[in-house]
């Protein structure tokens, strides 16, 4: 008798379904520059596709885009975002920025 049962794909799905979870990262051409610091450190590295424009983040986040830009604070997070440059600061000041390589 196993302790752990493989989920269901209906389960799955249902579940994913429910979340609707939202990239702001868009699968296809194009490489991106992902660094994240924390406590003084950085880790770099790059993948595959292209940021979601300023005006479909914007929207993500319930936040107006003004001048083509965002700086809003969503959840505690800081974003910044303009053309081809997303930055998160979290509370416990870890960064992210994810750019056009």
């Amino acid at each position: 008798m196993p302790c752990i049962d493989t989920p269901s794909p209906e389960k799955v799905r249902k579940l994913n379904e429910e979340l609707r979870e939202e990239s702001f990262i868009r699968e296809g051409k194009g490489r991106l520059k992902v660094t994240i610091e924390s406590s003084g450190e950085a880790l770099e590295t790059t993948m595959s596709g292209s940021l979601k424009s300023v005006g479909e983040i914007a929207k993500i986040l319930g936040v107006e885009a003004k001048g083509g830009k965002i700086e809003a604070v969503v959840d505690g997070v800081k974003v910044k975002m303009e053309r081809g440059k997303l930055e998160l600061e979290f509370d416990n000041v870890d960064r992210m920025r994810i750019e056009k390589a």
